[in-house]
This record gives C-alpha cells, structure tokens and sequence, in this order.
C-alpha cells in the first residue's frame, strides 16, 4: 500500500544535489515517485522511511523523516 513519507533533508546547496538524492531515492524499492527540493524529499510508495534515509545518506546528505 503507497503512503507518503516526508523527509527533512540537510547538506544540499545546488541542483546537482537534488538530482543526487531524487536518483539515490528513485532506486530504493518500492519508491514510486520522489520530489526533492533543497530542503525536503516527498516519497511516495511502499517503503521504510529508515531506508529512504540510509539512501539519502549513502549520497552523502543528511536527512530525517518529518512528523
């Protein structure tokens, strides 16, 4: 079932670091869609909110789910 996470991102200056992200979250299974700004990603899909942040950490951000 697709719910919407909310991510607060940090670390993120131009839109190379954007695109960095919306791929890094476009390959995690389970992403349908991700639109990413400098300041936060809006996920869609059937996925652990954990392991969006891992991705977006692994592309060298620093991001955390928003409540």
């Amino acid at each position: 079932m697709s719910k919407e996470v909310v991510l607060t991102l940090e670390g993120l200056s131009c839109n190379g670091c954007v695109n960095s992200v919306t791929e890094a979250l476009i390959m995690v299974d389970g992403v349908e869609q991700a639109d990413v700004t400098l300041y936060e990603a809006i996920v869609t899909g059937d996925v652990d909110p954990q392991v969006l942040i891992d991705a977006v950490e692994e592309a060298g951000f620093d991001a955390e789910e928003k409540k």
